[in-house]
């Protein structure tokens, strides 16, 4: 059952309030929902936040959203909303970015943190794509994008053999509100800015995941991440993409059980 924030944000908690807690927080153009095939497996140990980011799912697109603190702040305003002073968290795409920024902005929330197929200091050539799908876009709205989206997220026989999800993901991307999704999309292309080298800054333990067939959140970028990270792992999938909790949940979710489960203070 989904509730709404005083703020808007629309959020469900899901398991038993004396579990640790785990936030998920999905990518653009997606929402709470992308975190189905986790929420089924975590919430037998954790109790589990998700929720939808501003301008996506039911969360309202909100005036004057400059940049990714905005969708920090979101989250800190949930947690506080929820009395929640001590999480894990788990972001995705852009929703590792956010979680990026939130490490360094809020240290003593955190107990561990995730950060999965998700991008850090960007070289030029890697923000090529990024701006040319936010130039179609802003020319054509969200089917072309959509379209471009699936081909580039998924293997084509994980496309092939799984047209219902598929068909789900591409009717949540084009049932955005396309001012919200751009919001969204162009802070994501200038996030770079606002993070700088501040992974240096964050110590609690994280995880650092990446799809050896993901074109965008690239294994190089994972590697990067983790040699700015004073204590942190990385896992490659090689043969996963973009969506990977989607693609193959069961990979995922192990991962996220093995680390998230750990009494070490360390990785």
């Amino acid at each position: 059952m989904r509730h709404l924030s005083p703020d808007g944000t629309s959020y469900r908690l899901e398991g038993q309030t004396q579990l640790p807690t785990v936030v998920l927080c999905h990518g653009v153009g997606l929402d709470l929902n992308a975190w189905n095939a986790q929420v089924d497996v975590l919430s037998h140990q954790f109790q589990i936040l998700r929720y939808d980011m501003l301008g996506h799912g039911e969360t309202p697109r909100q005036p004057n959203v400059r940049g990714i603190r905005d969708f920090s702040d979101q989250l800190f305003n949930l947690l506080a909303y929820l009395e929640l002073e001590s999480v894990s968290l788990i972001g995705h795409s852009m929703g590792g970015v956010i979680a990026q920024y939130f490490a360094f902005q809020h240290p003593t929330l955190l107990e561990k943190l995730v950060l999965m197929n998700t991008v850090y200091q960007r070289t030029p050539a890697e923000l090529a794509g990024v701006h040319t799908r936010l130039a179609l876009t802003e020319n054509k709205g969200l089917s072309p994008i959509a379209d471009a989206a699936i081909d580039r997220w998924f293997k084509p026989s994980f496309i092939e053999n799984n047209p219902s999800t598929i068909a789900k993901i591409r009717h949540r991307l084009v049932s955005n509100d396309l001012d919200g999704y751009l919001d969204a999309y162009r802070i994501f292309v200038s996030a770079d800015d606002d993070i700088g080298d501040r992974l240096k800054q964050v110590t609690c333990p994280t995880l650092v995941i990446a799809g050896g067939l993901d074109p965008g959140s690239t294994p190089q970028i994972a590697h990067r991440m983790i040699s700015d990270l004073p204590n942190s792992a990385v896992i490659i999938f090689e043969q996963l993409g973009h969506l990977a909790p989607i693609e193959d949940p069961d990979q995922i979710n192990m991962a996220l059980l093995s680390f998230l489960t750990s009494s070490s203070s360390g990785v």
